[in-house]
């Protein structure tokens, strides 16, 4: 798929998606399809894959991927995650720490990418990267830029076709722990690995506000995907896209979750962004089925369909959507 191709939605259904039974895999994709979602977004978890080195199970991710394609729909792969023996020395004991070896981690995307040439064309290198919960002691826009630069070389000598984008950015504001995506963006740029992806990638979350309240200015990161742009543009880089390969909002009880018609319309506000807008690239909505059914727990309940499969509102208007703009 080459970044021209329009206006598409896909989906972005979480880390658990590879545990799912045959069965609510298949569901769940069917109902991504069905809602006229082109992509899913999924983790190739090195830690999973290789959790002691040299001994690599590719099963997991061959499932995701077979299920995937059998739908026509086109798999994008998170290459992320370093299981623990590849882990920087002073956060060994967090999952989602960043990995000690940029070349390392640049190896196991070589792996990939040839194992699943003739199946996966659009990569991703890691996932928010530019805050502490998944780039742990701490993100640092230079260590990111070594690995970033050495997996999109490791990948494109692989499939020189191939689009590799950057981590997907957490909304996040400079506070000394996490960095904002202006920031980090600047910073890649400052260091030159802007080189080193064919779209940038953002995570526009504003929950329990709408994208486009404008009490939310001073944060809301949906609203900075424009100066993004202009710092794209500033840097020689206009003709990328920015990627949004994670939008929506948590429904249930929780004082900062939505209502289902609030995570409706949000998920609305988003797609219709990238109407006139040639520079954003396709949006993917986190996620397609809620991962539990305890209504307190934000987390649990991003799904566009309820656990049980019931669809929210959102469902309907996302296949509303595709079908009025995405290309047939």
């Amino acid at each position: 798929m080459a970044e021209s191709d329009g206006v598409r939605v896909g989906g972005s259904p979480g880390g658990s998606f590879g545990f799912l039974s045959d069965e609510d895999l298949g569901r769940e994709l069917d109902i991504a399809r069905d809602a006229g979602m082109f992509s899913v977004r999924i983790d190739i978890d090195w830690s999973v894959v290789e959790p002691r080195p040299g001994r690599r199970d590719w099963a997991s991710t061959d499932r995701i991927v077979d299920a995937i394609v059998a739908r026509g729909m086109c798999p994008y792969a998170i290459v992320t995650y370093a299981p623990p023996w590849a882990r920087v020395a002073t956060a060994v004991d967090q999952p989602y720490a960043r990995p000690a070896s940029p070349d390392a981690f640049a190896a196991f995307g070589a792996l990939a990418a040839e194992r699943y040439r003739d199946r996966i064309s659009l990569w991703e290198v890691w996932n928010e990267p530019n805050i502490t919960t998944y780039f742990a002691p701490r993100p640092d826009p230079t260590v990111y830029a070594l690995m970033l630069r050495a997996t999109y070389r490791a990948i494109k000598a692989v499939q020189p076709e191939a689009l590799v984008l950057s981590g997907g950015m957490a909304p996040a504001v400079d506070n000394g722990i996490n960095i904002s995506p202006k920031t980090f963006l600047t910073q890649m740029n400052s260091l030159g690995a802007n080189r080193y992806f064919d779209a940038f990638n953002v995570h526009p979350y504003t929950w329990p506000f709408l994208p486009n309240d404008l009490s939310t200015a001073q944060w809301n990161t949906a609203m900075a995907m424009w100066p993004m742009h202009d710092i794209m543009a500033g840097a020689g880089d206009g003709e990328k896209q920015i990627w949004i390969t994670e939008i929506g909002a948590p429904t249930g009880t929780n004082a900062n979750a939505m209502s289902a018609d609030g995570q409706s319309e949000s998920i609305a506000i988003m797609m219709n962004a990238l109407l006139g807008n040639d520079w954003l690239g396709p949006a993917y909505v986190y996620s397609i089925r809620d991962s539990g059914t305890d209504l307190g727990e934000t987390e649990q309940n991003f799904g566009i369909v309820e656990r049980d499969f019931t669809p929210k509102p959102a469902l309907s208007r996302i296949a509303e959507f595709t079908a009025a703009h995405s290309p047939s």
